[in-house]
């Protein structure tokens, strides 16, 4: 999860929403965890139809940025809670919260969001996961758990999609620098691809025979390497029967975090976006790290260097 260089920060967006809130709580572990700043913005739009703030009275704004200041005051109190001793600045802007986060996430090692906005809940940040995991250059975190007794802690392993693109292959780097932070094993998981899944449903749960072994050759060529990178993390691989979304649904259930790369197969680029991430976006039911290219190619050079200067 780099980005920016090293002293880039955690950027999190906060709404005034229990789900910001908890958004915040997992962005200050993750920034205590890699030794980073964190940043929380807040974004008032003015809702007017001349534009932003266009025919507001000076008092309309004076609430406004009262209102912005206690939603960042209520998330300091949850950052310094969770964070321990990480600098944390805020910021209030004013415009939309997606263009605000979207400026900085090009500064930025990572920016998180609540969970809610996905799924059309309200809050301000309704079009923010759109917006942010189609472009942003930095992994992109929503932020979600099961219930308000769960820590932001999380338990379980990191769990990362595997299926041969580029993107993919960042996802797998961070995934296993993830699991070496938290010291949880990872859960490699790769889906069929479209010919042979056909195959697997025909035999109606047989054995998969050739097939199979075709498949988990393929999942063990993407992993080449990593082991002499993470010798620490333990690692659980999975060859699924079905498709990307329903099988990493699956395996997210006991996860603490969920990885995959921002786009899937070569030949199907963007359009994967718009299926197998927005739909875990909607429903993963543990954080989501959406990853673009390169991001984990950093790490590695970074994980590198750090053991250079230790060994």
């Amino acid at each position: 999860m780099t980005s920016a260089g090293a002293t880039a920060s955690i950027v999190v967006g906060v709404d005034g929403t229990k789900p910001a809130l908890r958004a915040t709580a997992w962005a200050a572990l993750t920034a205590a965890r890699r030794h980073r700043p964190l940043l929380l913005v807040t974004a008032m739009d003015p809702p007017t139809p001349y534009g932003t703030g266009i025919g507001l009275s000076p008092d309309h704004f004076v609430e406004l940025e009262a209102e912005g200041r206690t939603w960042l005051e209520r998330a300091r109190a949850v950052a310094e809670s969770e964070g321990g001793s990480v600098r944390i600045d805020t910021e209030l802007v004013v415009g939309s919260a997606a263009s605000a986060l979207a400026e900085r996430s090009h500064h930025a090692a990572c920016v998180v969001i609540g969970g809610h906005e996905v799924q059309g809940q309200g809050g301000r940040l309704g079009a923010v996961a759109t917006s942010l995991m189609g472009h942003a250059p930095c992994p992109v975190a929503v932020v979600r758990w099961r219930d308000d007794t769960e820590s932001p802690r999380g338990h379980g392993p990191v769990v990362v999609g595997v299926d041969g693109s580029p993107t993919s292959a960042e996802a797998v780097v961070v995934a296993y620098e993830e699991a070496a932070l938290r010291g949880a094993p990872l859960v490699a998981v790769h889906a069929a691809s479209g010919s042979r899944r056909g195959l697997f449903h025909h035999r109606s749960g047989g054995p998969w025979g050739e097939s199979e072994t075709a498949e988990a050759i393929t999942l063990a060529e993407r992993l080449a390497g990593m082991r002499e990178w993470y010798p620490e993390v333990e690692v659980e691989r999975v060859v699924a029967r079905d498709g990307p979304t329903p099988a990493l649904l699956r395996h997210a259930g006991p996860a603490q975090l969920l990885v995959v790369g921002s786009t899937g197969h070569r030949e199907l680029s963007g359009r994967l976006l718009g299926s197998t991430s927005h739909a875990l976006a909607r429903s993963a039911p543990c954080p989501l790290l959406v990853v673009p290219g390169r991001t984990g190619t950093q790490t590695r050079a970074n994980r590198s260097r750090r053991r250079e200067k230790t060994g």
